[in-house]
């Protein structure tokens, strides 16, 4: 009884997973060092030259403003407005994902131990700090979105720092509440009328209205990571443009794998 409550509550944690490793997702990886403050994106490419584009979406190279021509203009304005675009839309997901776990594991540990239970109040505390975290990676204190590959581990958009720290948490409710699930399931049977197969039952029940919520709103959230895809998909055929351009030939920056083609 107690391993599929324990089955049911883990399984509400899905939502971030599947906004990371859906069918839908794109595989992305920062290569290098990228960063967007204050409405100007600088790129260090892999022969230590030096990319900026400002806000009026001027190309400088080391410095120095590069005239262009009409299509790699429209490729330069492509390239910044798509990063722009997407950072906003990651940090979307990420707070998304966190807030529909948060809310999936109140509601069920709050139907077993009450909502004054301590590791449930705790898991609450880390899974705030993990979205300040989150709000931290793309947003400045003003609320302009800003970019620092460096924060992410190996260049990921979605490291495994954040995934690690989610998975923690919800394993630390998970063992901090085992005697206190125990004890409210043994209450439950003793000073109920509920047999162990009626509480079986209602249990089931519980877990499948859960699921059905959980699945609904997961679903907006996998159209948010389709919607990401099909930016950061631009982004690369942006980059890919630009690399014509002979000082840009070794930029790639955005690096896609496995990603569904969408241009």
């Amino acid at each position: 009884m107690h391993t599929m409550i324990f089955a049911g509550a883990l399984a509400c944690c899905s939502p971030l997973a599947l906004a990371l490793d859906s069918n839908n997702t794109c595989n992305v990886v920062l290569n290098g060092n990228m960063q967007l403050e204050n409405n100007i994106l600088t790129a260090t490419l892999d022969n230590d030259t030096r990319l900026t584009i400002d806000q009026d979406k001027i190309l400088y190279i080391d410095g120095i403003a590069l005239t262009l021509k009409t299509n790699q203009q429209h490729w330069v304005d492509n390239y910044y407005d798509g990063i722009n675009q997407a950072v906003p839309q990651a940090a979307a997901i990420a707070t998304d994902a966190v807030a529909l776990t948060s809310t999936a594991l109140n509601e069920i540990f709050t139907e077993l131990l009450g909502s004054d239970n301590t590791a449930l109040i705790d898991l609450s505390e880390k899974l705030r700090h993990l979205d300040q975290q989150i709000q931290y990676n793309f947003f400045t204190d003003n609320g302009d979105v800003r970019l620092y590959s460096q924060s992410f581990e190996k260049g990921v958009f979605f490291g495994e720092q954040w995934e690690t720290q989610f998975e923690d948490a919800i394993e630390d409710l998970i063992t901090d509440s085992i005697s206190h699930l125990m004890g409210a399931i043994s209450t439950q049977l003793i000073f109920s009328r509920e047999g162990m197969g009626e509480f079986e039952q209602k249990m089931q029940r519980f877990g499948e209205q859960m699921e059905q919520r959980v699945t609904y709103q997961a679903k907006a959230l996998e159209e948010k990571v389709d919607t990401l895809c099909s930016t950061l998909t631009r982004i690369d055929f942006a980059e890919t443009q630009l690399q014509q351009i002979k000082q840009l030939t070794s930029l790639d920056v955005i690096q896609l794998h496995d990603q569904p083609r969408r241009i």
